[in-house]
């Protein structure tokens, strides 16, 4: 599987991807939200990533994480976009030498949760959101699709959420209170 059927960028692991000038991808959580990981107050943070595909954003993350303030990333994998067993070889190839990283989210409570625009995002807005910890952050990616927007307002209308939307380099986040 890993060559890439018939070298499709959908399917390039990250070294590819770095190899072939398009790392990283510009559509990734990380890129909004980062700055505002590192400036939550408690140390050894949980992030819970739902509806990773191949790990970008996990992987993205950890490696910004200098200071070593995340203790673990869980994925769970997209069963939206592509052949979930092609996406899953990807992501353990990106994923081998990560040991922050892990599948076995076992429904703890986490400080961060991102969620995807290509996973089911309304179930798992309200799957997700009330494991995020209390001062925690709920995010996601792609804010600029109706999709997203209408799964977003619809979820924080029934949620009764008050805390604003933050939108950074086209990702949307809000502490949870």
């Amino acid at each position: 599987m890993l060559d890439n059927v018939l070298m499709n960028p959908d399917m390039f692991t990250i070294e590819q991807s770095k190899q072939m000038g398009i790392w990283p991808p510009s559509d990734i959580v990380s890129h909004g939200i980062f700055r505002y990981i590192t400036r939550l107050k408690e140390e050894n943070l949980t992030i819970l990533d739902v509806g990773i595909m191949k790990g970008e954003n996990a992987y993205h993350m950890l490696n910004l994480d200098e200071k070593k303030k995340i203790k673990k990333v869980y994925g769970i994998i997209s069963q939206e976009k592509g052949d979930p067993n092609d996406y899953e070889t990807v992501l353990k190839k990106n994923m081998e030498n990560q040991d922050r990283f892990s599948l076995d989210y076992t429904n703890q409570h986490c400080n961060v949760v991102c969620i995807h625009a290509h996973s089911d995002i309304y179930d798992n807005l309200h799957k997700y959101y009330k494991i995020l910890k209390h001062n925690g952050i709920f995010c996601g990616n792609e804010h600029n699709l109706t999709h997203v927007k209408e799964a977003l307002g619809k979820f924080r209308r029934e949620v009764k959420i008050g805390t604003p939307i933050m939108v950074s380099n086209d990702c949307w986040m809000w502490y949870k209170r």
